[in-house]
């Protein structure tokens, strides 16, 4: 690392995006500061299932998907909820999604994210070797299961997707799940194992073992809310914390579902939607898997972690203000004790958090349309921990001048407008 002083790039988001974007910036001889309006790693960052996915190319939503919409919204236990008070404001955005699942959309959405992901643990090993973040990245695979036969490797464009990128796939039978997770419950008439996927064993104590790595390299945390920019033409002169102005040099947002608002205040509004998600985590469940699992028929993801069992996933749109609603993380207890016979529930926290979606399913990744010394760094909807230490490279590269070691045309700011 090379030690600079004075601050060259103020960076708006203190979770990995964030975060790895500042080691990867020191790298570059840039000095970074940190603003967030919460501790390191507190938001989405925080409440994830920790699964690291180069594998990860299949959109969420991709032709047939949408036709299984309807029938989510209707149950009670479904993976999908939309508020009624919040209907007429998500529906064009859902219209917006809706076009992106057309199959050649989502053919050039898979391509973009195998490039976003396909690095992600060189980078994660670039970033983390020889401190105490190291441990707690594992490649230890992770198991799709589906209580129905040949579920688990989902439609024949999804498995064409992850053959056309190389992503290696192992079937499996109804005994061989057993065999691979056997603390699963016998209801599994399918299952893919991933054996280049893995997992962190904590996701927040890996962005706050990242950020102290940074601030041993000089970098500086500000505890704060962004809620406004100063501007001489097309140069940010200075970021307003809580009401006071900073004065910076260059700035990279990566605020995760604030950074709509954020880009917007810039001159460049992006359909950024926040999607509200939850969590448990069971503290001392009794049984765990071995490696992460996910119910690809309810749509969620658990993970054994060093806190315990947790259960992630579940989509809500209700609005960036609204209160969460606990019933849904009764949801993921339910699908505890199906999944998981015998499972302790004495001890269990809960978590609800905004991912940051584009209706594309791909982040937004370069310089802002209309500022020369902004740039974009967010978006990474259900994808953050995968996409997060390749992005922050990315961006390092952008504000160095350099050639990017990524084609990122599709994650351009531009593509919305």
């Amino acid at each position: 690392m090379k030690e600079t002083k004075g601050v060259d790039v103020t960076i708006v988001g203190a979770g990995i995006v964030g975060v790895a974007s500042a080691l990867w910036l020191q790298r570059a001889g840039f000095a970074v500061t940190l603003v967030d309006a919460g501790a390191v790693g507190e938001g989405a960052s925080f409440g994830n299932a920790g699964n690291i996915s180069p594998g990860a190319v299949v959109p969420y939503t991709i032709p047939g998907v949408l036709k299984e919409v309807p029938g989510w919204l209707l149950d009670a236990e479904g993976p999908l909820v939309v508020r009624p008070g919040y209907f007429l404001k998500v529906a064009p955005w859902l219209m917006t999604l809706a076009r992106y699942s057309s199959t050649d959309l989502a053919l050039k959405t898979s391509r973009a994210m195998r490039e976003l992901h396909r690095g992600t643990f060189d980078a994660y090993d670039a970033l983390t070797r020889g401190t105490p973040a190291e441990a707690l990245i594992e490649r230890c695979g992770q198991l799709y299961v589906s209580e129905r036969p040949n579920g688990a490797q989902g439609s024949m464009l999804s498995q064409f997707m992850r053959e056309a990128a190389g992503v290696q796939t192992v079937l499996l039978s109804e005994g061989d799940i057993r065999d691979v997770e056997p603390a699963l419950a016998p209801i599994f008439k399918s299952g893919m194992l991933l054996p280049g996927n893995g997992r962190t064993r904590n996701p927040h104590q890996l962005v706050q073992r990242l950020a102290e790595e940074a601030q041993r390299h000089g970098a500086a945390i500000v505890r704060g809310k962004v809620t406004g920019f100063q501007r001489d033409g097309e140069q940010v002169k200075a970021i307003v914390i809580d009401g006071v102005p900073k004065p910076v040099e260059r700035v990279l947002i990566a605020a995760g579902a604030a950074s709509g608002k954020l880009s917007a205040m810039l001159g460049s509004p992006l359909p950024i939607e926040h999607e509200r998600g939850y969590h448990i985590t069971i503290a001392d469940p009794g049984t765990m898997p071995r490696i992460p699992v996910t119910h690809v028929d309810a749509k969620f993801a658990s993970a054994p972690m060093n806190v315990g069992l947790r259960l992630a996933g579940t989509v809500e749109y209700a609005g960036p203000d609204a209160k969460p609603n606990w019933k849904r993380t009764a949801v993921l207890e339910r699908q505890a004790r199906r999944m998981f016979p015998g499972v302790n529930l004495s001890q269990v926290s809960r978590w609800a958090g905004n991912r940051p979606t584009l209706p594309d399913g791909l982040p937004v990744l370069g310089r802002a349309p209309k500022c020369g010394n902004v740039y974009f760094a967010f978006g990474n909807s259900h994808f953050g921990m995968s996409a997060g230490p390749v992005m922050g490279r990315v961006i390092a590269e952008v504000i160095a001048g350099k050639q990017t070691h990524i084609d990122i045309a599709a994650f351009a700011p531009e593509r919305f407008a």
